[in-house]
Formats: structure tokens, sequence, C-alpha cells
């Protein structure tokens, strides 16, 4: 039942075989961040911390169009989930190390719920996806796309710092926050590359699917409390900021059922998908 009706709001959202069909809702929900940048825009030309932050809002969501444009053209979305997932996780916890890391400096967004990110993104990696310390070695892009934000970070607060004894505080802060930016960065390339060089991918597995659970159920659970949470503290002090995060999260649980529902698509569940859930689950 469950497959089912997710496969139905998919569906209407976006469609089955029109592209343009499948990314208008995420697009409408990245045009619609747009508007609130230029709204605030308007309102503060100036400059204002909000409009930043909006507009960084934006740049985050267009990697997640993105893939829910591409990942169909993959052989298998499971297996490419599977490949792509840690790499995601682990870029999570990097930021997420940093902001428990300057959490008696500087107050970024709610301590504790980054700390119960921290753990969860731990589980999720070590449990879900069976990940070891040994294939840290094999992340040299993760690597790559960690030093380029901490150089944006440095550069973007020696440009705007004004008081030296926070420059070290504020470039940890920055470079969290450009890391979060880049999070779906490794997704979005090897999709890229896959659906390119037409790689095969495909065998699915229970191992695959209880990764794909892993990794929606801490996305999911991560930015309730990052974004959810954030509105529900803006309240009416920042309507427009609050508006931004609730946009986002959005578009974020539309990835996440986009992807669950082709995962669990009743009209291609077969053998192996029904004996891993078991005989007597009813799919009707």
């Amino acid at each position: 039942m469950f497959a089912n009706r997710l496969w139905q709001v998919q569906r209407c959202l976006h469609g089955s075989s029109d592209s343009l069909r499948r990314i208008a809702f995420p697009a409408a929900l990245v045009s619609l961040g747009g508007v609130l940048v230029l709204y605030k825009h308007w309102q503060d030309p100036k400059g204002d911390p909000t409009k930043t932050f909006l507009a960084l809002i934006v740049v985050q969501m267009l990697p997640l169009v993105f893939l829910e444009k591409q990942i169909l053209s993959c052989p298998d979305p499971v297996s490419m989930l599977s490949r792509f997932g840690s790499k995601v996780l682990l870029m999570h916890f990097c930021f997420l190390a940093l902001r428990v890391c300057t959490w008696p400096l500087l107050e970024v967004g709610i301590g504790v719920c980054n700390l119960i990110g921290l753990v969860g993104v731990l589980a999720a990696l070590f449990v879900g996806f069976d990940f070891r310390l040994s294939a840290l070695m094999q992340q040299k892009d993760l690597l790559g796309l960690v030093l380029l934000g901490i150089g944006s970070a440095f550069l973007t607060e020696v440009v705007d710092y004004y008081n030296r004894q926070t420059l070290l505080e504020s470039t940890i802060f920055t470079t969290a926050n450009y890391i979060e930016i880049l999070a779906f960065v490794p997704a979005v390339w090897m999709v890229h590359t896959t659906v390119k060089k037409g790689e095969d991918w495909s065998s699915i597995t229970a191992c695959r699917e209880s990764q794909a659970l892993a990794f929606f159920a801490f996305l999911v659970c991560f930015y309730v409390m990052e974004d959810l949470i954030s509105a529900y503290r803006l309240g009416w002090s920042e309507p427009l900021g609050a508006a931004g995060h609730i946009v986002h999260f959005l578009l974020l649980l539309d990835f996440a059922c986009f992807l669950l529902a082709h995962i669990y698509n009743p009209e291609k569940l077969s053998g192996s998908l029904l004996r891993w859930w078991g005989p007597k689950q009813n799919w009707v």
C-alpha cells in the first residue's frame, strides 16, 4: 500500500515520461527561492544577511534538481544511490563536525541538533553503508571539495572580516556552510558521468535497499531539524528566512520521495524485492 501511494504521488508531481514535467515541481521550488532573494534585495538593496542566506539556499537546491532530472537515466537508480550515498553522507559529516567544533565559540544553528545530526550521519555510514575508515583513502574527490570550501571560506572572511580575533572562528563557520552547499556535488558528478558513459551498475539487492533507507532516513530527519525547526525559531522575526528553510525542505523531501518511489515502484517490483520484504507483505 505504501509503495502504491508513494508512486501515485510521484506520478502526480512529476509525470511518467515527459522530462520537462519531471522537473517542473522542483524547478518551481527553486524559482520560488529566487523570488524570495529578489524580494529581499528589493526590500534592502544595500545588503542583508537574510538575502545572502536565501541566495545560498537557492545554490544548494540546484544539485537536487539536476539529480531528479538525471538519475532516472541511469540503468539502476538504486545501485547509483549505493555508489554516491556514502560520499554525500561524508560531506555531511564534515560540515557537522565543524559545527560541533565551533559550538562553544559560535552559535551555529541549534547545537544539540548538530550533535544529533553528527551521530545520525555516523550511524547511516557505519550501519547502513557498512563504511570502513580504510575507505577514506579513496575519497580524494571529497578532499578536493573540502579544500575548495576551506579556501573559499578563508578568502571570503579575509575580504569581509572586521575583527581579527574572530577570523578563525568565522572561517570555520563559513567553511561549514560552503561544504553543506557542496554536499550533493559528488552525487551530481557521479550521476552525470554514469549517464554520459552509459555504465551499467545493475543488480538490486537487499543491501542496496537498506542503504537507500538509511540514506534518506538521515537526510529527512536531519533537515527536519535543520529547516523546519529553524523556520519555527525564526517565526515572525524573519519570515523570509523561514520561508527559505521551508522551500529547501520541500525540495529535499520531494527528492527523497522521488527516488524512493522509483526504488519501490509497484510496477517494477519483482521477485528479489518481494522476497526481501517477505511473502506476507501486501502490495495491493
